[in-house]
């Protein structure tokens, strides 16, 4: 059985790569960003059903995103306040 020490020091490692994932994911959101906005721009005056669902897709995608983010950032409170009450 591990000891105190050594699950705080798992728990606090676990914490920093979810961290890391959490910065990673807010990258490719700024990348979804741009995606978008260079499709709202390049269909403005289309009317062609497949630009919308692409656009549709990627705000999707980008809503989809935060809430990993969210969820994510919620693991890592609940995994500091575990780690300071062992």
């Amino acid at each position: 059985m591990p000891s105190v020490e050594e699950v705080k020091v798992h728990v606090a490692a676990s914490v920093d790569q979810t961290e890391r994932a959490v910065a990673a994911m807010r990258a490719v959101t700024d990348q979804l960003d741009e995606a978008l906005a260079r499709l709202r721009l390049t269909a403005i005056g289309s009317v062609h059903p497949s630009v919308f669902d692409a656009i549709s897709r990627l705000e999707q995608a980008r809503m989809r995103l935060e809430e990993a983010q969210t969820l994510a950032l919620g693991a890592t409170d609940a995994a500091n306040s575990y780690r300071a009450i062992v």
